[in-house]
């Protein structure tokens, strides 16, 4: 019986019990002493070296694409995956123009690149909606917290703008040894009630 050389395949497991990246297949297309043979099989990665490289192995049930090394199927390679009517593509990929480009995990957390002319932009989303968007045309950053952002630093921290605006219901500032103020040639502070301790 002749051995293929490239097939399609199943992914049943992901625990490789070796913890070297490697994921379990089901072939079901071999038939004969190979019918529903599983394996272990190594996945391609772009930079995979030691402790390095794209680390986006496939989920249980995808669909790869499974070469093997002169026939031989103790050395199995998956290729990539294969989007089907069943597994179909994120939304917006392909089309008039192909501008977007995007990384999409199974709980919804997406990185996208959007090369539309004009229109440019890099969106770093969870499935919550937080996010931080780059609009290339605006030169503007703008990230987004569904309930709470905190940017904290173990040394200093420098916020610097031509014009700086804080708004909320409340704001605190406080330093635990010393607090300046410096308006430069005006300082206004307006409220029902101002104290001073």
């Amino acid at each position: 019986m002749n051995r293929p050389s490239m097939m399609t395949a199943v992914v049943i497991d992901t625990n490789d019990p070796e913890k070297l990246g490697r994921v379990r297949l089901l072939l079901p297309g071999l038939s004969g002493d190979y019918e529903d043979q599983k394996l272990w099989a190594r996945v391609l990665s772009p930079l995979a070296g030691d402790g390095r490289g794209q680390c986006l192995l496939p989920e249980v049930e995808d669909e790869v694409l499974v070469a093997f090394i002169q026939g031989e199927l103790s050395s199995a390679y998956v290729l990539g995956g294969l989007w089907s009517q069943k597994s179909t593509p994120p939304e917006g990929v392909g089309g008039d123009g192909n501008d977007l480009k995007l990384i999409k995990t199974r709980s919804g957390h997406t990185l996208q690149f959007d090369d539309h002319d004009g229109d440019e932009k890099i969106t770093l989303s969870d499935k919550n909606g937080n996010s931080i968007l780059i609009v290339t045309g605006e030169d503007r950053i703008t990230l987004k917290a569904k309930s709470k952002l905190e940017i904290t630093t173990d040394g200093d921290m420098t916020v610097s703008g031509k014009t700086i605006s804080l708004k909320a219901d409340s704001i605190e500032i406080k330093a635990d040894s010393s607090l300046v103020l410096d308006g430069g040639s005006t300082a206004d502070l307006k409220a029902g009630t101002v104290n001073i301790n």
